[in-house]
């Protein structure tokens, strides 16, 4: 038994060293291998955290400016509407004043026309009463034989127009 002894001896300070080489390289490890790999594990968990948060605002904002570039093309959008409905109104504003204007000057135009046409009448009708007239006198002359004085000639021309106008 000694020698099983002495064979197991050397085994059983080797395997007893070999434990307490295991334990401190096993506390070696934890104080100085995994505490900051723990650490450095947490840091870049925060720091991924902070991504995904910083990730997250920074889609709501994407999307809160895409509501308010919508707001503001709608605006825009309705201003051009609004324009355009102002400048038609405005159009036939002008068109309206422009054809006022038009058929104010025909009609103006129109009676300026009249007015020729009246006056024009009446220089007819007064040159055709002269000429009636003077043939009335020249027939009177022929048919009396002889002159007549000035204040005959101008009453018999005030009678025979008198005549003249009733027709």
């Amino acid at each position: 038994m000694e020698e099983v002894l002495k064979i197991i001896n050397p085994m059983t300070s080797t395997l007893f060293w070999s434990i307490i080489v295991f334990i401190i390289l096993l506390v070696v490890i934890i104080k100085f291998v995994l505490k900051p790999v723990n650490k450095m594990l947490v840091k870049r968990q925060d720091e991924i955290q902070k991504s995904i948060n910083s990730a997250e605002k920074q889609k709501e904002e994407a999307l809160q400016y895409l509501e308010q570039q919508k707001t503001i093309l709608e605006q825009a959008r309705k201003q051009a509407r609004d324009l355009i409905e102002e400048s038609k109104v405005a159009a036939n504003k002008i068109k309206s004043e422009i054809e006022e204007k038009a058929n104010e000057k025909s009609r103006q135009i129109l009676e300026t026309a009249l007015e020729e046409i009246r006056a024009e009448r009446q220089r007819s009708i007064t040159a055709a009463k002269n000429q009636i007239v003077d043939i009335a006198l020249d027939a009177a002359q022929k048919l009396i034989g002889k002159t007549l004085s000035e204040e005959e000639h101008k009453k018999l021309i005030e009678e025979s127009l008198k005549e003249v106008t009733k027709i």
